[in-house]
């Protein structure tokens, strides 16, 4: 499915996604069409509930638990058929990003139940704070930014920034790659050049709120993200100069301050992916909540 063909089932899924609760930012289109260069797309109506199944070189996954008010067994079995086409279910048959809430419809006697890395989820009126003791390094990395860098704007993106954001990730990413040679990580870096690419590319049509930051006109930073809810906003990505000391507490704390969130209460910054540096930089900012999330496959032979 191409990107324009992909983007012609954002209303859809939208509309499903309105019939209940959206608890973790993958329950939005933006976190569907973030892979659309990694997995081909199958949206698909079972039982009365939109499916939204992924298809990649290994086979095929369900995106999310199916959305709609026929959320059963009978779907549940119709699911997996369909995933393994009619034949005996494989591993990579599965069902991704499922709330805590709706995990007792999936009973360890019939299914694999595995957790995944849990999303941090903040109040924004800490992050724009930055009261107490708790804040005290990322108040000073603030303040230090302001006061080296008089000359500096955080303004909205625009389509002419594309170039200069990805020239700018190329360098982060070049820096990350020194500090971490994992692997996994290393991966990681690849595809999210790919996925911020697309995102930024398509921002407008996605309904994404994105800026940047700049010294002396310069952008060395950017960041965006969508809204999860009425109340709680995901900032999707948030990439800085690496050398500008202070650039990233400086833009987190300015987009949560955004005019354009001002009706947000809540904060979603995403998980972890199991990745001890990436916890404790989360961790830092005091979550005052973290969201479960989980994953379930067939019980061969059940």
């Amino acid at each position: 499915m191409n990107d324009k063909a992909l983007l012609d089932q954002k209303p859809l899924m939208d509309s499903f996604l309105s019939q209940g609760p959206r608890p973790l930012s993958s329950f939005s289109f933006v976190s569907i069409f973030a892979w659309g260069d990694f997995f081909d797309f199958e949206f698909k109506m079972i039982n009365g509930c939109l499916c939204v199944f992924a298809y990649g070189d290994s086979g095929c996954f369900l995106y999310l638990p199916p959305l709609g008010r026929n959320f059963d067994s009978t779907t549940m079995e119709l699911v997996f058929k369909h995933m393994s086409q009619g034949g005996t279910p494989k591993a990579v048959n599965r069902i991704e990003n499922i709330p805590e809430n709706l995990l007792s419809a999936f009973s360890e006697g019939s299914y694999n139940q595995y957790s995944k890395p849990a999303e941090y989820v903040y109040r924004k009126e800490d992050l724009i704070a930055l009261k107490g003791n708790a804040y005290k390094s990322q108040r000073h990395d603030c303040n230090g930014f302001v006061n080296r860098h008089f000359e500096h704007d955080f303004e909205p993106y625009t389509d002419i920034d594309l170039d200069a954001c990805m020239d700018l990730f190329d360098a982060w990413a070049a820096g990350r790659a020194k500090a971490n040679t994992d692997d996994i990580y290393l991966s990681m870096l690849q595809e999210n050049r790919l996925v911020h690419a697309r995102l930024l590319k398509w921002w407008q049509s996605l309904g994404l709120i994105a800026r940047v930051l700049k010294v002396d006109g310069k952008i060395i930073g950017y960041t965006f993200g969508f809204n999860v809810n009425d109340n709680t906003f995901c900032v999707y990505a948030e990439i800085t100069d690496l050398t500008v000391t202070g650039a990233a507490a400086y833009m987190f704390k300015s987009f949560c301050a955004d005019e354009e969130l001002n009706k947000i209460s809540r904060i979603n910054t995403m998980d972890d992916f199991a990745m001890p540096h990436v916890a404790r930089s989360k961790k830092a900012y005091h979550p005052s909540e973290l969201i479960s999330s989980y994953t379930v496959s067939l019980k061969i032979g059940k």
